[in-house]
């Protein structure tokens, strides 16, 4: 009988202390509007270097916080199908919210159209999601983890040229834990 009383005890007691930690995750809901290559726009400075994806970002988490910033973008490596389903656990986007902090979502997988054999401009809706990589986060986001999705349209053009140009249009959605409060 003390061997069940203990049982019990100890998973009353991992209950207790698994819950709390349950809820400090919070919504994400967001926008942002990147820039492709755009190097004379203010909008496009600012992101991780080596991005070509760069723009303002806006993101609310929970019911009390709005965070403004910037985030950019990596596509990752070309996929299976010359640029379709791309990847390879190489994508993230960086988002650095100036003195609150920053964090990187990796994701392994995205989809977008294939690049366009006709003309200089293309579009489609490019789709990801992926986890907050708890290493990376800084500020208010230094033990950051959750999940994050994004979508939306874009829209790319002078593909021929030596610098192409492109918008895309993200709309962001998820959870994130462990935000250090203000």
């Amino acid at each position: 009988m003390r061997k069940y009383l203990f049982f019990i005890v100890g998973s009353m007691f991992l209950f207790a202390v698994s819950a709390p930690a349950q809820n400090n995750c919070l919504p994400v809901r967001g926008i942002a509007q990147v820039h492709l290559l755009d190097f004379d726009n203010p909008d496009w400075q600012g992101g991780r270097p080596g991005d070509g994806w760069v723009g303002p970002v806006q993101l609310a988490v929970g019911s009390n916080d709005v965070f403004i910033g910037k985030m950019s973008e990596y596509d990752g490596e070309p996929g299976p199908s010359n640029h379709t389903g791309q990847g390879r656990d190489t994508g993230s986007l960086f988002l650095d919210f100036g003195t609150d902090g920053s964090f990187i979502v990796r994701y392994p997988h995205a989809v977008w159209p294939t690049l366009s054999k006709f003309g200089a401009a293309f579009t489609g809706t490019f789709h990801g999601q992926g986890y907050i990589d708890a290493s990376n986060g800084t500020g208010r986001f230094v033990h950051a983890s959750g999940n994050i999705a994004f979508d939306g349209p874009f829209l790319a053009w002078n593909l021929d040229q030596p610098v192409p140009s492109g918008r895309f249009n993200a709309t962001i959605t998820g959870t994130v834990c462990n935000v250090v409060p203000k």
